[in-house]
Formats: C-alpha cells, structure tokens, sequence
C-alpha cells in the first residue's frame, strides 16, 4: 500500500491532511483530521476514507467560507481544479482587506509551489493497518 499527501489544509479549530492511498483494493482517500473547541481546550483527532476526491471536495465545500482556511499544500494534479474553484469565491464576505489579501496569497504559494516542497505530518507513509474504507471515526 502506498500514500501520497493530496491536500492539507487548516484553522485555528480544525485541519486535516487528506492521502491518496493505492492499494489492492483500488485508491482511495484517507483524510486525518482534527477539530479544537478552545472553550472545552479538546482536541479530537478523527479518520475519514474517501471513495475519490469529489467526495471528500463536496465535503469541505459545506463550509461556505472554506477558502478561508489556510491551505498548506494542494497536490500539483488537483490545482487547476482549485484555481477554477477559487475564481468563484467571494472575498468580500470578509470585510478586511488585508485578511482577503493574505489568504489569497496563500492560496497562490499553495498553488505555484514545487510539488514536492512539503511532505505533511508523518512524511509520506504510515497508513499500514488502517481500514479502507468506512465512515468516519474518532481516534483515541
């Protein structure tokens, strides 16, 4: 089994990083992830299998803002797609222009970048003995 960082985003209350993992049964899409409620100091760290991408993508689009987060990596075959995302995006929900500036700078670096500038949490292995599929489930 093989695993490959495809996209690892974040906040100041969650974040994941999402691996394209190929194995006999076919590729599928591991996405470890987190929340933190700063009122409670708890962290949650949590395990979700994605059939494909567009499962996962539909998923994070949920949040109407979710290009606010902060984007730490996009996989080189994935960043056409962000980009045709992203130009439908309206920044002005967020009235600070600054702030609208720094995330789309973000967005830019993630998405001109070397494909292999960042590794993500954990390198490039270490899905051995993880499920291939089910639903989300909390880790301990």
């Amino acid at each position: 089994m093989s695993r490959e960082l495809y996209f690892d985003i974040s906040s100041e209350q969650s974040g994941g990083s999402l691996y394209r993992v190929k194995g006999l049964s076919g590729v599928n899409f591991f996405y470890n992830h987190s929340t933190y409620d700063d009122k409670k100091d708890e962290l949650k760290v949590f395990e979700t299998i994605y059939p494909d991408f567009a499962a996962f993508w539909k998923e994070l689009i949920k949040d109407p803002k979710w290009y606010y987060l902060h984007p730490l990596f996009v996989h080189p075959e994935l960043r056409e797609f962000i980009r045709e995302q992203l130009k439908g995006v309206n920044w002005g929900v967020h009235p600070n222009k600054k702030w609208q500036e720094s995330h789309q700078r973000q967005w830019k670096k993630v998405l001109t970048d070397p494909g292999n500038y960042y590794k993500g949490p954990g390198g490039a292995t270490g899905l051995e003995g993880k499920p291939g599929a089910g639903p989300t489930r909390e880790v301990e």
